[in-house]
């Protein structure tokens, strides 16, 4: 058995490893810390998946976005600490979030990374499932928001090695269900 993942911080974590070993398959996790919505469904479709037994995908915060420097994407969360954001586009993407980003272009890019991630698995015949961490998000599509669940975060505001097994028991209960 094949699995794929990919998503931010929480799928960069453990979870996907603890299902991988309950399913006694291998897996194949590109997620990255601080990948937005889009960059997990560009990172995707680059990777072009095929041949997987079930995907598990980890979408975040719709606030979070990505662009292209000319060298390579760099993230951009509504803080504007990335270490690669120029004086002059953090200026430009200040003025974005302020004044052009709203909660219905949110909404629209969320559902945008949701039917194209489930498209393509589809069009694959690979089972997958697509679990968020934002917890605020009005989209009834995801087939898990992990906020949901009730598990021991550090520090960080990530699952410790516990919260890691309870979210990954969950998706293998999901993942079962669909095979």
């Amino acid at each position: 058995m094949k699995i794929f993942s990919n998503g931010s911080s929480f799928s960069a974590g453990r979870f996907p490893e603890i299902v991988a070993e309950r399913m006694n398959a291998s897996l194949t996790n590109i997620s990255m810390v601080g990948y937005s919505n889009r960059s997990v469904w560009r990172t995707t479709i680059e990777e072009s998946p095929k041949n997987y037994d079930l995907a598990i995908i980890q979408l975040t915060s719709c606030s979070r976005h990505e662009y292209h420097d000319e060298k390579k994407w760099v993230e951009i969360g509504i803080a504007l600490n990335h270490k690669r954001l120029t004086e002059k586009r953090r200026k430009i993407w200040k003025y974005w979030y302020e004044n052009m980003y709203d909660e219905v272009y949110g909404d629209c890019e969320e559902n945008f990374a949701i039917e194209g991630i489930s498209d393509y698995f589809a069009n694959q015949n690979t089972p997958c499932i697509i679990a968020t961490t934002d917890k605020f998000t009005k989209s009834k599509k995801f087939d898990l928001n992990i906020f949901d669940l009730n598990f021991p975060m550090d520090e960080t505001r990530h699952p410790t090695e516990n919260g890691h097994k309870i979210i990954a028991d969950k998706i293998y209960e999901i993942a079962i269900s669909r095979m």
